[in-house]
C-alpha cells in the first residue's frame, strides 16, 4: 500500500464515523475520481453496515449487565472520544469505554481486616487507589482483591487478571501482589503484572524500581531491574528474566496498546476481552501474522478490523449472537 492509499484510507475512516471537515471532504470527494478509490470505499462500507447491529446490541448488554449488578454494587463508566483518525500502514484503531466496573465495598467491624473485590468486566478498565496511596489500574477481565487496612508487617493483595501498580514507597512496609503463581514483592515502585487464569504463562514487567519474585510459598526465585520483563510458564520450574522496552507491556493503561510484531493470536486474545466477544481461526496458520503499531481503545472496532483487513490477507467475518457472546471468525482471503 502507497502514501497516496494510506491517506485515502485515512479519509474513509472519517468519513464514515463523520469526522471530516469541510476541506477534508472535498479530498474526499476528488479521491472518489480514482475507481481504485472507489473500490476501496465500498469495501469499507460493507465492513462499517454490517458491524452496525452488532453495535447497537454491544449497548444492550451494557444495560443488561447494569440490571444483574443489584444495588449492592457501584458502577462507574467514563466515555473517552476523540476526533482524529491516523494512518492505517502503521496504527490500529479498536473501540473502548474506560472505566465501567463493579466494586464490592466490605464495611471493617470490630477493627478485622475485611476485604474489597473490583472485578472488571470484559471490555472495560478501572483506575483506583488505595488507602496507603497506592496507585492501581485494572485490565479488562481482570478480579483484584485488597484488605480495608494493611496489617504491621506488610501490605497484601491478589490479582487474577491483568494491573499496573504505582506502589507508594514505605521502607518497613514490602507491598506483595499475589497471583496464584507467583508472589511479586516491592518496598516503593512500578510495574506491570499479567496473570490471567486460563493462560499458561504469567509475567511481571518492571518500570523502575526493583522487584522480587517469590515463589507462591514467598520464597525467592528471583529478582529484576528496570526494563526487564519477567516470565513464568505452566511446567516450567524457572522463572526466565530477560530486557524488553517497558511500553509495550504497559500503555494499556494509557488507553492504547502499542504493537510491536505481535501474532495475531496474541493480539485476538486481548481483542476478546475488551470486545467481549469470541474470536475463532479457520486455520492456526492464520494465528502467525505479525502486526506492528497502536491500538486506541476508544474508537470502533469497525475500524480495527478495517484495517487489519488491509494490512494481511485476511478477512474478519462478524456473527451476532443472542444471550451469548458475539463471534468474530478470522479465515484466509
Amino acid at each position: 500500500m502507497n502514501e497516496n492509499d494510506i491517506q485515502f484510507w485515512d479519509l474513509i475512516a472519517g468519513k464514515l464515523h463523520g469526522e471530516l471537515d469541510a476541506d477534508e471532504n472535498a479530498m474526499f470527494e476528488k479521491g472518489l475520481e480514482d475507481p481504485r478509490n472507489r473500490d476501496y470505499f465500498a469495501k469499507g462500507q460493507k465492513i462499517y453496515q454490517g458491524l452496525s447491529e452488532a453495535k447497537r446490541l454491544k449497548h444492550s448488554d451494557r444495560n443488561s449487565s447494569w440490571n444483574k449488578a443489584g444495588k449492592h454494587v457501584r458502577i462507574r463508566t467514563v466515555e473517552l472520544y476523540t476526533k482524529r483518525f491516523l494512518k492505517y500502514a502503521a496504527i490500529l484503531v479498536v473501540a473502548f469505554v474506560s472505566g465501567y466496573f463493579v466494586h464490592n465495598i466490605l464495611s471493617e467491624k470490630d477493627q478485622e481486616v475485611q476485604y474489597a473485590e473490583v472485578e472488571v468486566m470484559y471490555g472495560q478498565t478501572s483506575h483506583l487507589f488505595l488507602f496507603d496511596g497506592t496507585e492501581v489500574w485494572l485490565n479488562s477481565g481482570t478480579k483484584f482483591r485488597y484488605p480495608n487496612r494493611f496489617n504491621r508487617n506488610e501490605r497484601n493483595v491478589s490479582i487474577e487478571g491483568e494491573a499496573f501498580f504505582k506502589v507508594k514507597p514505605n521502607k518497613n512496609l514490602p507491598f506483595k501482589v499475589k497471583t496464584g503463581k507467583l508472589e511479586v514483592e516491592v518496598l516503593g515502585t512500578s510495574f506491570n503484572v499479567s496473570a490471567y487464569p486460563r493462560e499458561n504463562s504469567q509475567s511481571v514487567v518492571l518500570v523502575e524500581g526493583k522487584v522480587q519474585i517469590n515463589n507462591p510459598e514467598g520464597q525467592k526465585i528471583g529478582e529484576m531491574v528496570p526494563g526487564q520483563i519477567a516470565v513464568k510458564t505452566e511446567g516450567n520450574s524457572t522463572l526466565q528474566v530477560q530486557n524488553t522496552d517497558p511500553y509495550f507491556y504497559t500503555s494499556w493503561k494509557d488507553g492504547k496498546v502499542v504493537f510491536n510484531g505481535e501474532k495475531l493470536g496474541e493480539i485476538a486474545k486481548k481483542m476478546e476481552r475488551w470486545y467481549n466477544v469470541e474470536i475463532r481461526f479457520e486455520k492456526e496458520s492464520l494465528k502467525d501474522y505479525k502486526f506492528s503499531g497502536t491500538i486506541l481503545r476508544n474508537k470502533p472496532i469497525d475500524q480495527t478490523i478495517l484495517a487489519m483487513e488491509q494490512l494481511a490477507p485476511i478477512r474478519f467475518n462478524y456473527k451476532v449472537m443472542t444471550n451469548e457472546k458475539n463471534i468474530i471468525t478470522i479465515v484466509g482471503k
